[in-house]
């Protein structure tokens, strides 16, 4: 049986794979998982700066605890997507 990947989308709401390789899906694939964390760190930087904020309004933290929440989400699926290749690894 051919290894599948499980990409950072869906497709129709379902989960969405491809066949491992070097091909256009998987490199877009890494490039979204790649953006994804950069995305998640810039979050990670702006409630750091919003939490040593004392004049942050209760509504401007919780927007930043949502951001947040969405940093934990996108790092935990691009950690589970990944470990997911890992020869061994049983999906």
């Amino acid at each position: 049986m051919e290894s599948l990947r499980r990409l950072p989308w869906t497709d129709g709401g379902r989960t969405a794979y491809v066949p491992l390789g070097d091909g256009l899906v998987n490199h877009l694939a890494d490039v979204m998982e790649g953006e994804m964390l950069v995305m998640a760190r810039a979050d990670v930087a702006r409630g750091r700066a919003m939490a040593g904020d004392p004049e942050a309004s209760g509504a401007e933290l919780r927007r930043a605890v949502r951001y947040l929440a969405r940093a934990v989400e996108d790092a935990v699926l691009v950690a589970d997507l990944r470990g997911e290749r890992l020869p061994g690894v049983e999906a």
